[in-house]
This record gives C-alpha cells, sequence and structure tokens, in this order.
C-alpha cells in the first residue's frame, strides 16, 4: 500500500509539489515503471490545484524522472543521468536553440524587471524575496532539481510583477523551453554558485526599486549564463 503524502500548508507552488513528489520517487515508494496517483488525487493529499499539479508533472518530465502517457497517467522513469559527459553532450545539441531562447530572454527580463519594480504589488514583491531566500537554502544541500525549479520560480515570478500580459505569456513560454536547460545547468556545480549573487543583486535592486541596477543585474546574469553554457560545451 502506498503511503499517504503530507499536505503542502501556506504555500502551493509548483517547486514544492515538484519537491514531494521527487521524494516519494527517491524514497522507494514509487519504483521505476510504478504509476503516480492521479491528478485529483494528488490534489486532495497535496491541497493544491490541478494547474499545479499539471506544472509539476511538466516539470518532472522535462528533467526525465517520470513519463505521462496519455489517457494512463504519470509513471516513474527513474533519475538523470548528470554525468558530466551526459551534460556536455546535452548542450552540444542544443547549444543552437538555447542560443536563440537566451536573446530572446536578453530582450525581455529587462523589461519585466524594470515593470516589476514600477507595478508589482507588495505581495508580488514579498514573494520574489521570499523564492530567493528558498533558493539561497538549497544552494546548500546542491540540489540541481530545487534549484532549477526555484530558479524557475525566481524569474517567473519578476515577469508576473511585471502586469503585462503578454510579456507573462512569452515569459511562460520561454520557462516551458528552459526547464531541461536549469537541471542540467545546476548539475555543474560551479554554476550554481554563478547564480546566488545576481541574484542577490537583483532582489536588492528591486526592494529599492532602482531600475537601473536592477536591469543592469538582469543583464549581467544573463550574460553569466551565456558563458556558463560557453565553458560546457567547449570544455
Amino acid at each position: 500500500m502506498k503511503k499517504k503524502i503530507a499536505k503542502i500548508e501556506k504555500i502551493s507552488i509548483t517547486d514544492e509539489v515538484v519537491k514531494r513528489i521527487r521524494e516519494m520517487i527517491k524514497s522507494g515508494d514509487y519504483a521505476v515503471g510504478d504509476k503516480l496517483p492521479t491528478e485529483m488525487d494528488l490534489r486532495e493529499q497535496l491541497g493544491v490545484g490541478r494547474s499545479t499539479i499539471r506544472e509539476a508533472f511538466r516539470v518532472l518530465q522535462a528533467i526525465g524522472l517520470i513519463e505521462l502517457k496519455a489517457g494512463k497517467g504519470a509513471f516513474v522513469r527513474g533519475l538523470n543521468d548528470t554525468t558530466y559527459e551526459t551534460i556536455k553532450k546535452w548542450f552540444v545539441e542544443k547549444e543552437a536553440e538555447l542560443g536563440d531562447l537566451m536573446e530572446v530572454r536578453m530582450a525581455i527580463e529587462p523589461l519585466a524587471v524594470k515593470l516589476a519594480i514600477q507595478r508589482g504589488t507588495r505581495e508580488q514583491i514579498e514573494q520574489i524575496k521570499e523564492i530567493h531566500e528558498a533558493f539561497k537554502n538549497a544552494v546548500d544541500r546542491r540540489d540541481a532539481i530545487d534549484l532549477a525549479t526555484l530558479d524557475e520560480s525566481f524569474h517567473g515570478a519578476i515577469v508576473d510583477a511585471s502586469n503585462n500580459g503578454l510579456l507573462i505569456k512569452i515569459g511562460r513560454l520561454i520557462a516551458d523551453a528552459f526547464v531541461e536547460y536549469r537541471t542540467r545547468s545546476f548539475a555543474v556545480t560551479e554554476n550554481i554558485t554563478h547564480a546566488l549573487d545576481p541574484h542577490e543583486k537583483i532582489v536588492g535592486a528591486i526592494l529599492r526599486k532602482d531600475a537601473r541596477s536592477a536591469i543592469q543585474g538582469i543583464r549581467k546574469h544573463l550574460d553569466v549564463s551565456l558563458e556558463d553554457m560557453s565553458k560546457v560545451v567547449n570544455r
């Protein structure tokens, strides 16, 4: 008999759901090939909405932990191979596609952070800060999946705080395309430290309502990400 999952208290964000389901798999509650609980069961057990469960499944499938079978449900696939050679091979194969996506991020994220400072509500700004605190805690654990989901939440929260509907839609499309990139990127230890300081500076600038510094921080952060990508490919 499968174990019951504790409900998520207070917040019901995707990275928490991803973490809970991943813990179920790592602990052996669900072995490779097992079917996970249905969306409805997970909604009831975790106390979150349908869209959150679907988003968590999307992330888990992108990073290779589960396989979604149409009309059948979600099945455990296994833990990703995160050896350096495997990561490098993936980056080489995706280099052109990732380069295009990074160019689009370079265009929209500076605008997003500027609008977030101008239009973001107190709750939205507080959420950005809280996600950053969770990211800092995850750095100590060197957990690539937690870091990847929190990094997506961090950048997504900034875009959401722009309160520009079209920008938010574009941001989500880009986030969908970057799920696997983030997980593989954070499997390289030095990339973790390269993300922490820029995030800290971006959050500080947002809290000070310093749009110029926030824009510079985002641009520098994305520049470093491009450099990290290039190092993996060319090493």
